[in-house]
């Protein structure tokens, strides 16, 4: 198995995974590169941005984790 690293995650690969993982993705939403993540029920929205690094990703794996997911689910949608 290779190492989980949140260092090289890209916005397509946080879209890939959230739809996985069974959440509304919005790419045209909006203006810009940016795409919002909401949950099925509307309760909860998240805006991932385009240029990522280790701080955003890491951010953005915690939202998914205190939305419900355990960390085994998000790292096996990515």
């Amino acid at each position: 198995m290779p190492s989980r690293s949140l260092a090289d995650i890209s916005q397509q690969d946080w879209i890939r995974a959230c739809r996985r993982l069974g959440l509304i993705v919005e790419t045209k939403h909006g203006k810009g590169s940016h795409v919002l993540v909401c949950q099925p029920n509307g309760n909860a929205k998240y805006t991932i941005q385009y240029h990522l690094h280790k701080l955003i990703n890491q951010k953005i794996f915690n939202k998914l984790k205190a939305w419900g997911f355990s960390e085994d689910q998000i790292w096996e949608a990515l």
